[in-house]
């Protein structure tokens, strides 16, 4: 499967040697205030609170991080046109923002990583001694343990579990050395503070870790509102919100993944971490340190194309460049990794210096924002806690059902109460026991379909030219087909006998979308490029429904689906027009997602209206708890978006062929 997250991959990480077993996260979970900025309202700021404010980002452990970082680097360069910036959560947050006009291709910031003090795994483990703490044995352990997957699973897939194993990692050397750092600045006694590795490197890198802004152990005169902005990341929502607000979304598929996939980590690592700091700390600070640490790592560690590790793959944090924003529509800065020519040792050491340059001219006032890569909205929340803003346009993503719930075998005949009760006549196609060899044979087919298509294109000498012209911004993930399963209730006809949730298959199919006021935007080839490239599969659908039906009329229930047919059908070589089947079963899918994801936006509106007079929680809580509803929303909102433009082009194809 294609864009698979970092968070989705840790869900192997673990389990490869573990026993899967149902995890729960306790309600007693510290939470601090904060506002979801999409939605939130602004205070009113009276003098006082300007004042107070003012003292506040004096103070500010961010600030503290900036002035201290580059005292500390003396060959940095901050361009004087920029600032660090100190905002309220509902104002933004930390941010970097011009205070002067920049022109395009201008560096604004230039940091060497030996003196910023980054965060990598592989050099602070590399030095750890062995044997003297059962925490870093531990986690070197984890880093250069072998792979386990199967000899025949894809590269991709080796490398995702690669890349989720050194994502874990990093966030264990960050829980480790945050947890020893509490001990450091709050302990009564030395002796409860273990001299070593970790002591020593959780003080050179003090600074940074005090600033990251994820339930901080360390007592601040900050506001505690500035120090935990992400209520909204799904760490830290219960289960039932998590079941309710969701409902219906693949953002409830990526949190169950998120939190099945650490709670494992979590469970592997308890006895470690329990031996380390079990001492004077609760278990409930220990854990929190570690889904701070995960939350860290989620949304502020660099990827593979830029931070390296010692070898040359890894994860890591760099304090001052993890401030910029995101912004995926409109960025204005990127980011490169410059080192010497031929100096290739330096990447692979995490040597090198990170440059900021602008995109394009900056005026006085703006933030400098960088686009973090392109994701659908509900793996961006699952990071980050956030959906992003849709000011004018921007890739997204939507989930088509690949099958209808139950397919009705024979569509032309009455079915008597006996075959219905039976189910002789349909196949609840919510079991993977049905589903699952059809959902292999729809990717095998749409791979031969594939090889096909570029066997022909490599004959022709004009295709090449012709693709050449019609090359877009699409993103790169959005070229392969993605399978991807939807968490769904039982359907009415089988939940009296499998009462129980189901994982529904999906195809991801992305365009691009505009404002909520421009949902049919011009962008005409890239809805109809989204439509092209998931048509193969619908057409290996339709083609294996319509081989069910048959072997139902002709009594047979014994031979198998051909998949060498459905391969024939996904690529239209078999002489039959598969596109009227196939569009027929993915408006089915398109209805059948607008209908349940309003349906489910209803449940989850009414649930918060329940919830928030009947719980007894207290106003901090409840606070979070609408930060969580609007966030939902925002995912709603997203897939709708693309659902309607969608089904607004398929309409407008309909009317081309009816004017041919």
């Amino acid at each position: 499967m294609a864009g698979r997250t970092f968070a989705a991959v840790l869900v192997g990480i673990i389990a490869q040697n573990s026993p899967a077993s149902a995890f729960s996260f306790p309600p007693s979970l510290q939470r601090t205030s904060c506002l979801y900025s999409s939605r939130a309202v602004k205070e009113n700021d009276t003098h006082q609170d300007q004042q107070h404010h003012h003292q506040q980002q004096q103070q500010h452990s961010h600030l503290l991080l900036w002035e201290k970082t580059l005292e500390a680097a003396p060959d940095s360069y901050v361009n004087p046109a920029i600032e660090l910036a100190i905002r309220p959560p509902e104002e933004g947050g930390t941010g970097i923002v011009a205070v002067d006009d920049v022109k395009k291709d201008t560096i604004v910031l230039c940091l060497p990583l030996e003196q910023v003090g980054m965060i990598d795994a592989a050099s602070i483990l590399d030095s750890a001694p062995e044997g003297e703490d059962a925490v870093f044995d531990m986690l070197n352990e984890m880093w250069n343990k072998e792979d386990s997957s199967k000899t025949n699973a894809k590269k991709e897939e080796k490398e995702g579990n690669q890349e989720g194993k050194r994502l874990a990692v990093l966030a264990g050397v960050i829980a480790h050395l945050q947890l020893t750092r509490y001990k450091d600045k709050t302990a009564w006694t030395a002796n409860e503070v273990k001299e070593g590795h970790a002591l020593e490197e959780s003080r050179r890198l003090g600074l940074f870790l005090d600033a990251m802004p994820l339930l901080p152990q360390v007592p601040s005169p900050d506001n505690c509102r500035l120090q935990h902005p992400f209520p909204t990341h799904f760490l830290y929502w219960d289960d039932e919100e998590i079941e309710k607000l969701l409902q219906g979304t693949m953002a409830q598929t990526k949190a169950r993944e998120v939190r099945a996939g650490i709670g494992l980590v979590v469970r592997e690592w308890s006895a470690a971490f329990l031996k380390e700091h079990s001492l004077g700390m609760k278990q409930s600070q220990i854990l929190n340190a570690i889904f701070s640490a995960f939350t860290a790592v989620l949304s502020r560690s660099f990827g593979d194309e830029a931070g390296r590790d010692l070898d040359g793959a890894g994860r890591m944090l760099v304090p001052l460049v993890d401030m910029l924003n995101h912004d995926s529509e409109d960025p204005n800065v990127s980011w490169q990794w410059h080192v010497g020519e031929g100096d290739e040792e330096k990447i692979k050491a995490g040597r090198g210096d990170i440059a900021v340059t602008t995109l394009k001219d900056v005026k006085k006032g703006e933030e400098l924002c960088k686009c973090y890569g392109w994701r659908p909205s509900w793996d961006i929340a699952s990071s980050y806690g956030f959906v992003p803003r849709l000011n004018k346009e921007r890739w997204e993503c939507s989930v088509l059902p690949l099958f209808p719930d139950v397919l009705d075998l024979a569509p032309d005949v009455i079915a008597t109460p006996s075959q219905i009760s039976k189910y002789e006549t349909s196949l609840d196609l919510l079991l993977e026991s049905n589903y699952g060899v059809l959902v292999k044979a729809v990717l095998a087919a749409v791979d031969a379909a594939s090889e096909i298509e570029a066997r022909q294109k490599s004959d022709s000498d004009s295709d090449s030219e012709n693709a050449s012209e019609n090359q877009t911004d699409r993103p790169a993930q959005l070229d392969q087909l993605e399978v991807v399963s939807l968490f769904r209730p039982p359907p009415a006809l089988t939940v009296n006998d499998f009462p129980f949730a189901r994982r529904q298959p999906c195809v991801v199919v992305g365009t691009k979308i505009g404002a909520s006021d421009q949902i049919t935007s011009s962008n005409q080839q890239y809805h109809r490029e989204a439509i092209k490239k998931v048509l193969p599969a619908y057409r290996a659908a339709a083609s294996a429904i319509a081989q069910l039906r048959l072997k139902y009329n002709n009594g047979d229930s014994s031979s198998s689906i051909q998949a060498s047919q459905m391969a024939m059908a996904a690529a239209s070589l078999d002489g039959t027009d598969w596109d009227e089947a196939a569009i027929k079963l993915m408006r089915l899918g398109i209805n059948d997602r607008i209908q349940t994801i309003n349906s489910d936006g209803k449940a989850a509106s009414a649930w918060l209206a329940q919830s928030t007079t009947t719980n007894r929680l207290d106003q901090i809580n409840l606070q979070h708890r609408q930060f969580r509803a609007d966030m939902s929303a925002d995912i709603r909102e997203a897939e709708l978006n693309v659902l309607h433009t969608l089904d607004n082009e398929l309409n407008t194809l309909a009317g081309e062929d009816k004017k041919r």
